[in-house]
């Protein structure tokens, strides 16, 4: 009987799913158009050539030099040559420049005489990771034009080569990156902003789902196809959408890379499953909501609430770990948030199955806490026809 009442729920939505084009969109187009977008705004990986102007006050030669280095940085890009500071102020407001370098007039010489040479570099800090890049190029390419200067004086004073290069770098840092080693941002920020994209239509289409039929008063004819079992009857209705929308994930994970020949297979086995919970968790709540609320309008807005603004919460582009105890809370409630952690550890780290229980763990029981709350809320909703038609 209970297969049986899912099969009519199942034809019921199937039936629906035909005539519907904006729920067609939402389950077919708008998942594309997302995905294909945020491939092709990172799609370049790294950040390079970020526009920057120079203002050479100097002309020397020692002053173009330091320029070409500048301009060798992969970062940078020197695009311009403003007149003045009133020029590169207005071309950094109109982001044709992100920062500015003054080499000021007096530079060469102040060096030939032993003295410090200032340079100066205005940058942009609104935009934190350009800012970040610009200025670490720019700091790169300046300490190693001094040092330059400092070894070819050393050298001509009669010291040797070696004793000079020690002496100008006593301690050497050797940084080395474990995990995402070219800081590619479509790997760690795109393979995160998908996920995050999806979560929004997820719930927006559970939501709409058992939404619709209460504004349309047609409740009890869809609890009739399943014999008033509101499991069967979710189950049936949110199928299609399930279906759908865990091809996109898994679609997703083959394109970006998580599922690639490189991963183990038990790594590639629980980001399926994760991938999978967090569907279903995402399309029970929003049907958990709209059950709740009995107003399609209402429910919406608060999947919008809870669902747009989750990415700045996962900790991908601000750590987790400096947010406020509010924040962390808030983060904790957000499938997407512990679908990211084992994004990250099974993906991007190598880490060990049991590193990525606890987010797993989680997942699952955001999954129930949908299905036993959108069951709850559909039978106490089914009982009250005044709520029913709400626009």
């Amino acid at each position: 009987m209970a297969a049986s009442a899912f099969r009519r729920c199942l034809r019921r939505e199937l039936s629906h799913l035909a005539r519907d084009r904006w729920d067609q969109a939402l389950l077919l187009w708008l998942p594309l158009l997302t995905g294909l977008l945020i491939a092709a705004i990172f799609s370049a990986g790294q950040i390079r050539e970020l526009p920057i102007g120079l203002i050479d006050a100097d002309h020397s030669p020692l002053s173009r030099q330091l320029a070409r280095l500048i301009d060798a940085a992969p970062g940078v890009r020197i695009a311009a040559a403003p007149a003045d500071h009133a020029a590169a102020m207005q071309a950094m407001r109109t982001r044709s420049l992100y920062g500015v370098i003054e080499i000021p007039e007096g530079f060469e010489r102040r060096i030939k005489r032993g003295e410090q040479g200032d340079v100066l570099c205005f940058y942009n800090a609104q935009f934190a990771t350009a800012a970040g890049i610009l200025a670490k190029d720019v700091q790169a390419a300046t300490l190693t034009f001094g040092a330059g200067i400092r070894l070819v004086a050393r050298e001509k004073r009669g010291e040797s080569a070696i004793a000079v290069r020690d002496s100008v770098q006593p301690i050497s840092l050797r940084l080395t990156s474990l995990y995402n080693e070219s800081i590619d941002y479509q790997t760690f920020l795109g393979g995160a902003l998908v996920p995050a994209i999806l979560q929004i239509l997820i719930m927006v289409v559970g939501a709409s789902a058992v939404g619709r039929e209460i504004r349309d008063r047609s409740l009890p004819a869809w609890l009739a196809e399943a014999d008033g079992r509101g499991a069967a009857a979710l189950l049936g209705k949110l199928m299609p959408a399930f279906v759908v929308f865990s091809g996109w994930g898994i679609a997703f994970l083959l394109a970006w890379g998580p599922l690639s020949g490189e991963a183990p297979g038990s790594a590639r086995a629980i980001l399926i499953a994760g991938m999978l919970v967090m569907v279903a968790a995402y399309l029970l709540l929003g049907a958990m909501v709209a059950a709740a609320t009995a107003n399609l309008r209402s429910a919406l807005s608060v999947v919008g609430f809870y669902t747009a603004p989750a990415f700045a919460y996962v900790g991908q582009a601000f750590p987790l770990i400096a947010m406020p105890a509010v924040a962390k809370a808030w983060a904790a409630i957000l499938p997407l948030t512990w679908w990211v952690q084992l994004q990250n550890q099974q993906w991007l780290m190598g880490a060990p199955l049991a590193a990525s229980a606890t987010s797993l763990a989680v997942l699952l029981l955001m999954l129930a806490v949908g299905a036993i709350g959108s069951v709850l809320a559909l039978r106490r909703v089914a009982g009250q026809p005044e709520r029913w038609g709400a626009r």
